[in-house]
């Protein structure tokens, strides 16, 4: 009888896994390398419009509609294309291929509407492939664009060490949930944020780099976060230039602290966050874009010199620092 008992316990427990995994939302991936500088400006620019995107089943995603024009105004600088030609935007198309070689794993539940690609002509080594280079023209109406018959995504497009990563979570479709009509699902989200006007490109080129680092880093409880090791070192090789610190100095990777400093204004505070390293500038601080000195956070990767911190409540917490109309951003989502 025992065993009886203990071979239906086994059966259920079985069938309860079989169930979760059923339920449960399924997450594609793919990157590629990032080799210039220049292209990765103009890719953090696409990447950004793209990141965060949510598409409902049978909804159609277009990849002019959702970077825009790839111009100068718009902050877009000259760099080599997929065939080696300096564009305004060059670099782009790296966006839509990534974008590509992660929906492909998708199947059938991708309808690729319209899609072009370097072919012979594709003189990088970003995919293994010019049939894999996805080419994409504004001005000319070239576009990647494709319907969705994969239930409810989201993509998530980032870049962080020398890579552009790309993820695309399909809510399962046994679920019966959808992320556009369960409020009870979302989350509360808290702001932070820092003027970024009048700010030098390069300063402002490190900036972008740091934030997109952190960009979509999630806590459980217990969890520490360290912006060194997210953030990782700053030198040539990662894309960061001399720009300006926070006591006026320019510095390799100057201005990364601001992205520190704009977490730091986001959880002071919080009784669910436990801070556990902390350093600020202090008298030395000269800059304005925080109000008080004890605000402007000192990093240093190669003192190691960190501002950390533990996440004590429950669920989860995630961080989304971005740039958008000249203010560094800090969004704090917390899911129960």
């Amino acid at each position: 009888m025992k065993r009886r008992i203990l071979a239906c316990v086994l059966a259920l427990a079985m069938l309860t896994g079989l169930m979760s995994a059923a339920l449960a939302d399924t997450t594609y991936s793919a990157k590629t390398p990032i080799n210039s500088t220049a292209k990765r400006k103009n890719i953090l620019r696409a990447a950004d419009a793209i990141d965060g995107l949510e598409l409902e089943y049978g909804e159609t995603f277009s990849f002019n509609d959702t970077v825009g024009p790839r111009t100068q105004s718009r902050g877009f600088v000259i760099a080599e294309n997929g065939r080696g030609v300096d564009v305004v935007g060059g670099g782009v198309a790296q966006a839509a291929a990534t974008l590509y070689l992660t929906l492909r794993k998708l199947g059938d539940d991708i309808d690729f509407t319209e899609l072009y690609t370097y072919g012979s002509r594709f003189t990088d080594d970003y995919v293994s492939s010019g049939d894999l280079a996805v080419v994409t023209d504004y001005d000319a109406d070239r576009d990647f664009a494709f319907r969705n018959y994969a239930g409810d995504l989201r993509i998530a497009m980032w870049v962080s060490s020398g890579y552009l990563n790309c993820t695309v979570t399909v809510k399962s479709k046994k679920s019966g949930g959808s992320w556009f009509d369960d409020d009870d699902d979302m989350p509360e989200y808290y702001t932070a944020s820092i003027d970024l006007d009048d700010t030098d490109d390069r300063t402002l080129n490190n900036i972008e780099l740091a934030a997109a680092s952190v960009y979509d880093t999630t806590l459980a409880k217990g969890d520490k976060f360290s912006f060194n090791k997210v953030v990782g070192p700053r030198t040539e090789k990662y894309g960061y230039e001399s720009g300006i610190n926070g006591r006026g100095s320019k510095v390799m990777g100057g201005g990364v602290a601001q992205v520190a400093s704009v977490i730091w204004l986001a959880v002071k505070g919080r009784d669910d966050i436990s801070i556990i390293e902390k350093s600020t500038y202090g008298k030395k601080y000269n800059q304005d874009y925080v109000d008080s000195s004890a605000d402007a956070i000192v990093t240093d990767y190669k003192a190691g010199t960190d501002f950390s911190f533990k996440y004590t409540g429950s669920g989860t917490l995630t961080l989304y620092t971005y740039i958008d109309d000249d203010h560094l951003v800090c969004d704090l989502a917390v899911n129960d």
